[in-house]
């Protein structure tokens, strides 16, 4: 793993940085308290350069590393949780899969239109009954008249349902059972059949729908397949997802880093017994402690993203645990340093903790992230 970032991919973060301060940070209150991200700030990102940073120049992109992609997400994040997921989203996860398996002609009609933030995407694989197992989902594809398909299914917990153009659904095709019956196709979200559904009021990272989707006899063309089930096609499918796991990572890790960044300001100015707080050595232990914990889950991080393209399962999992998990005990630190203050609303540790609380889940949870741990150990390749 090569720590020594260029001078160019330092100098693209402190960018980032600067644009997200500058054009995110005074709003992430406002999307929270209203539940809603306007298009004009998402376009906002896009136009920064943002969406697409991964795709290649020639289908509209920016050609640029998966690596200068996760320091762009991790540099947004730590300003807006929300917006580092969006940034994710549109350079991982379903722009991934639709970059790694994708035709030319699929990659020609889509990724332009979501690099210039035209279409949103969102990735769709957890149903009400199927989440941690989703080798058993049981969204259907089936044959249709003409060499076509029908999609039917009901998806739950997809991010940006309702407010997206094109969805990336993992579904089964025909009866076949487990993991090898299941593929994946491109669903343009104005077919004819498809139905949002209830939005889930969420704990935190608010201004992203979270909701129901349902695809009642959705036609589906023979082009829209953007990867047939079968032997194998399921594991590509998910380590094509690993990307999106590593860029969660970094959105809980500078979500952690922003309620460390506020804890130390907030240690240096408030004052008890005549002295600033950062002076008693309680607090001193708890911000280092901070510290350990937000430099490892960046760290992990960098070396899940440089592990391949796509990222491999191993370190992609554990990064994906650890961070979330560092980024609970970093913001429910960062509020006890706040004291009573971080418990109101009128400061941003509650938020952020609260943003934070996602990642154990989304994603795939901590605990199946452990399980593929353990199995790569045991498998004798960790």
């Amino acid at each position: 793993m090569d720590l020594n970032f260029t001078p160019e991919e330092r100098r693209w973060q402190e960018e980032v940085r600067a644009f997200a301060r500058a054009e995110v940070a005074p709003f992430a209150r406002q999307w929270d308290e209203t539940e809603q991200v306007s298009r004009e700030h998402i376009q906002k990102l896009a136009d920064f350069g943002l969406f697409g940073l991964v795709i290649p120049e020639e289908y509209g992109g920016h050609g640029r590393t998966p690596l200068d992609a996760l320091l762009a997400v991790e540099a947004v994040a730590e300003s807006c949780g929300i917006s580092g997921r969006l940034v994710v989203d549109h350079n991982f996860g379903p722009t991934g899969l639709l970059l790694h398996y994708g035709s030319p002609e699929q990659k020609a009609r889509w990724l332009p239109a979501i690099a210039r933030g035209e279409v949103l995407t969102s990735i769709c694989i957890t149903e009400p009954e199927h989440g941690s197992d989703a080798n058993l989902m049981e969204t259907t594809l089936t044959p249709d008249r003409g060499g076509g398909y029908r999609l039917n299914g009901h998806k739950r917990w997809i991010t940006g349902a309702g407010e997206r153009e094109l969805y990336v659904v993992f579904t089964r095709f025909g009866q076949t059972p487990g993991a090898n019956g299941i593929g994946c196709v491109l669903v343009p979200a104005d077919s004819p059949g498809v139905e949002n559904g209830p939005r889930e009021p969420t704990l935190g990272l608010r201004g992203i729908r979270e909701a129901e989707l349902l695809f009642h006899d959705v036609p589906i063309a023979p082009d829209q397949v953007l990867l047939p089930a079968g032997p194998g096609s399921f594991g590509k499918l998910m380590r094509a997802y690993n990307g999106q796991r590593v860029g969660a990572a970094m959105v809980a890790t500078g979500i952690a880093s922003a309620a460390l960044q506020a804890a130390l300001a907030y240690a240096q100015e408030r004052h008890q017994f005549d002295r600033p707080i950062a002076d008693f050595q309680a607090i001193q232990f708890r911000l280092a402690d901070m510290a350990i914990l937000r430099d490892a889950a960046r760290l992990l991080c960098y070396r899940a993203i440089q592990s391949g393209d796509p990222p491999e399962r191993y370190p992609a999992s554990v990064c994906k645990t650890f961070a979330a998990e560092a980024a609970i005990a970093i913001t429910n630190s960062a509020l006890q340093v706040f004291g009573g203050n971080g418990y109101s609303r009128n400061y941003p540790i509650e938020r952020l903790l609260r943003d934070a609380r996602m990642f154990t889940l989304g994603g795939g949870t901590v605990e199946i992230q452990r399980m593929g741990i353990a199995h790569v150990l045991l498998s004798g390749q960790g």
